[in-house]
């Protein structure tokens, strides 16, 4: 989800400087890193053309977006979560799916599966707004994918692989590729310093940010690395320089930017009644939710066993609880925020250990 971590051959170091103050929203049609699913060709996308902030609908239904679980209702002692988290598993180079029971319902690739394009160890995946796609981005391989949950198989795959580069239809290293409430994805792509608008079909839309890597929203970004969406249709912008937190209302201007008290501030995303919650990739980790002004109104920094290590997102689940994705101790935890306490940890055993994972999403039940 974040560079500069230490994942082996997968370790990544960055800071890339430059000038020039200008907005770019560009319109492109699909560039021929487009990679379509069988029967579907890069041909048959079809032209992109700008889609302003501003025609995005309301969320059908708000507990889709990363968040929104926070007003669903206290869950008793002893139940960790319901419905079903999404986890991207790094280090195996997979995708899992678990239940409440801690059962593994769903993994893509499958064992064995061959697959049409080149996968790449995915760092983060998110359920659409239907729950019928997930699409996850491989930060270090340069690519987004979508696959289709029933049959497990790839929709269509921007960017090429291990190639990094800034022309339309590619990417330097991509970062939470986070699906919006109308289908369409924004991808921070971190080290080209733009956000990057996608169709639910791949179609490349545009770009907002100049690429002089400086905290200047919205004509520019200090190395953006997540955009998520608000019910009102607004993003939530986290930039790695100078740990801002910025919102981007319909249209493209600025309601408010803030610094986070972070080192590494990592996947802003809304709270219900405007606050927002991210991590802090570093060691040792935390969680810290924030109001709109930049005051702190929780702040999970544990010590000992419990101990945080580059966490790289959390999400509620409840209004009591908060799953945290725990990347170099290769753990899942939920802790509830009015006590602090952890109420679970999930590691997985077997064939379902966890090896550096490094995003998760949660699916409420239905």
């Amino acid at each position: 989800m974040e560079p500069m971590r230490n994942h082996g051959p997968e370790m990544i170091s960055k800071r890339c400087f430059a000038a020039a103050f200008l907005f770019t929203l560009t319109a492109c049609s699909p560039a021929a890193s487009i990679v379509a699913a069988p029967k579907a060709s890069p041909s048959a996308q079809a032209t992109g053309t700008p889609v302003p902030t501003s025609t995005l609908p309301l969320p059908p239904p708000p507990s889709r977006l990363p968040g929104a679980s926070f007003a669903l209702p206290a869950l008793p002692p002893g139940v960790a979560f319901t419905g079903k988290l999404l986890i991207a598993d790094r280090g195996n180079g997979r995708i899992i799916e678990i239940n409440a029971s801690d059962a593994v319902d769903w993994v893509f690739p499958r064992p064995g599966q061959k697959l049409r394009v080149p996968f790449g160890a995915p760092d983060d995946a998110f359920y659409t707004a239907d729950g019928k796609t997930i699409i996850a981005n491989a930060e270090g391989h340069q690519t987004v994918t979508a696959i289709d949950r029933a049959t497990g198989t790839i929709l269509w795959q921007v960017g090429k692989y291990n190639v990094r580069s800034s022309a339309v239809g590619y990417f330097n290293e991509p970062d939470d590729a986070v699906p919006q409430p109308d289908g369409t994805i924004w991808v921070a792509d971190i080290r080209n310093c733009r956000l990057v608008h996608l169709s639910a079909a791949g179609a490349w839309l545009g770009t907002i940010g100049n690429r002089s890597c400086r905290h200047n929203p919205p004509t520019s970004f200090a190395e953006p690395n997540g955009a998520f969406a608000t019910p009102g249709g607004s993003l939530i912008v986290t930039e790695i320089g100078g740990s801002w937190v910025t919102s981007l209302v319909p249209g493209g201007s600025v309601a408010w930017s803030v610094r986070a008290p972070v080192r590494y501030p990592s996947d802003a995303m809304q709270m219900p009644g405007g606050s927002v919650l991210l991590t802090d990739y570093s060691h040792p980790g935390a969680v810290v939710r924030l109001s709109t002004t930049g005051r702190t109104l929780w702040d999970y920094r544990p010590s000992g066993v419990a101990e945080l290590n580059h966490t790289s997102i959390a999400l509620p689940l409840a209004s009591n609880r908060i799953a945290i994705c725990d990347d170099f101790d290769s753990r899942i935890v939920v802790v509830d925020p009015t006590t602090n306490k952890v109420i679970w940890t999930f590691t997985g055993s077997g064939s379902s250990r966890l090896f550096y994972p490094d995003g998760i999403d949660y699916e409420p039940p239905q």
